[in-house]
């Protein structure tokens, strides 16, 4: 029995011991909150732009949250007091700052949103400029049909937000956010614009043309926002394919439709690798002179002529692409660059085989052409790049303006063969100005046409001449010419021969008589 009331006495001792333990510890102990500590944080965009970009997150107070998210007790962070101490002009530190602070942003108002703006941008730069780590930093990539920054297990608090910079919103007017991490998953939207920029060519994505043409290209991007920068780097950097000739006298730069006095940009023109022609217009002082024009439209327009060293038919010796530099560090000499917007230039040409044989196709040279476009009389002025007098094509290219050594005509070598190139798309005319030794000139001219066809991006699918492969040589076919019957000859003879019978017919009928008589 002894036993059994020490075992019962045992029991009870431990049954007091735990209920004594759970009486004494802490509440967070007895009730855990039903939320987790950390929280992650997703910063998202459908801006393309947003893509790589670097963003970082700085917490500016700690946060105690209830069950539900609704409210939370908040504390400064250390590293944040010096900004607090500074933006309130006081000594105070530790508890007492860090409710002068909390009662400083909360006072700011949730429908202010100007204040809370203005405030947001403040702390981003102060951070920024000062040896103040960031809680987080993550890089934006794409997810889904949008791209994202994702910071998992950031502690429950308050956070400045800050990706890198170039807004061009002048609503916005700050590319830093304030956010509450409440919550196991908050996502935001970014409300920033970067910088971007488009390129056309004669109004569209691609251009068609003939060597000489002169084309016009436009880029068009907008002032950024510049408020949390002393000053701004801002810079067109262009690229222009071989076979173009950049006009630096034709630039004109506006800024919502007006003209900008020269002195408020650079260009900078240069040769690069593969004949291509680097042109960078850098805009001066440029926050100075139109930091108040956030979010108005800013182009450029000049013009280029199509050269003798274009290539045919080629879509990436065509290609022609711009991006912008900006900055996007205040503080720095950091810059950020835009996805690049490309534009393509084509031209085309054709080869003929002159023969007097539709079957056989036996060449024939001294066939002499000239070429213009269907519906004008004048013939386009022409290039010979590659005489031959053996087996290869004599290959001809239209003059570029004013270019010495043109010709209004060419001549087949012995190969029959003429390659012209350096034409836009359309119908031409090949008029013979004088047909080989022994043959007939074409009665009227030989009509070509080149026609092609591109994707919306204007990347060339196909082309085609006189609705054939490209490739393949026209063959124009002379015929010989027949002699014409002249007096003598097996004429004369047969007349000679005609009249002796004749006489002789005469003759005989006269001796005839005689006999008879």
């Amino acid at each position: 029995m002894k036993p059994m009331l020490n075992k019962l006495a045992s029991l009870v001792c431990a049954v007091m011991l735990m209920a004594t333990a759970l009486l004494a510890a802490p509440a967070s102990a007895v009730a855990a909150p039903a939320t987790a500590a950390t929280g992650t944080l997703t910063v998202s965009s459908s801006n393309a732009e947003f893509n790589g970009k670097e963003v970082k997150v700085w917490q500016m107070f700690s946060a105690t949250v209830t069950d539900d998210g609704a409210n939370a007790s908040y504390t400064l962070k250390s590293d944040w007091e010096p900004f607090f101490k500074e933006l309130l002009k006081v000594s105070v530190s530790g508890d007492e700052l860090s409710r002068k602070a909390y009662d400083y942003v909360f006072g700011l108002g949730k429908d202010n949103e100007q204040a809370v703006t203005a405030f947001a941008a403040k702390a981003a730069q102060w951070a920024k400029k000062q040896p103040v780590s960031p809680t987080k930093t993550a890089v934006a990539k794409a997810s889904g049909n949008k791209f994202a920054a994702s910071f998992p297990a950031l502690p429950y608090g308050y956070y400045v937000v800050s990706p890198a910079g170039g807004s061009t919103s002048p609503e916005r007017n700050t590319d830093a956010i304030l956010v509450n991490v409440v919550v196991a998953e908050k996502t935001i939207e970014l409300k920033s614009e970067y910088p971007t920029v488009d390129k056309t060519v004669n109004g569209g994505n691609h251009s068609h043309s003939q060597i000489g043409d002169v084309l016009s290209f436009q880029l068009t991007s907008k002032v950024p926002d510049m408020s949390e920068y002393d000053s701004y780097t801002f810079k067109f950097v262009d690229t222009l394919s071989k076979g173009l000739t950049f006009k630096k006298e034709t630039v004109v730069v506006k800024i919502d439709g007006r003209d900008l006095n020269p002195a408020d940009y650079t260009i900078d023109e240069s040769t690069i690798a593969d004949g291509k022609t680097r042109v960078v217009i850098t805009m001066n002082d440029f926050k100075n002179k139109h930091g108040q024009q956030a979010g108005k439209p800013l182009t450029v327009e000049y013009k280029a002529v199509l050269d003798k060293d274009a290539i045919v038919g080629d879509t990436e010796s065509g290609k022609n692409n711009v991006r912008v530099e900006y900055s996007n560090k205040p503080g720095t000499s950091e810059t950020g660059k835009s996805n690049p917007d490309e534009t393509y230039s084509y031209t085309f040409g054709f080869d003929i085989l002159k023969t007097g044989n539709a079957t056989q196709k036996s060449p024939l040279a001294g066939a002499e052409f000239s070429i213009r476009k269907k519906g004008q009389s004048e013939y386009i002025k022409l290039i010979v790049t590659n005489a031959q007098n053996g087996t290869a094509a004599t290959v001809v290219r239209p003059a570029e303006p004013d270019e010495p050594n043109s010709v209004d005509s060419v001549v087949t070598p012995e190969s029959g063969k003429i390659t012209f190139k350096g034409f836009d798309e359309g119908t031409y005319e090949l008029v013979e100005i004088k047909a080989p030794n022994g043959f007939n000139k074409l009665e009227k001219p030989f009509e070509i046409t080149i026609a092609a066809t591109y994707d919306p991006s204007g990347v060339l699918q196909s082309w085609t001449v006189n609705k054939g492969n490209h490739d393949a040589a026209i063959n124009i076919v002379n015929k010989k010419g027949a002699l014409l019957p002249g007096t003598g000859g097996m004429g004369t003879v047969l007349f000679t021969l005609v009249g002796a019978a004749v006489v002789g017919y005469g003759v005989y009928r006269k001796s005839t008589r005689r006999v008879n008589a």
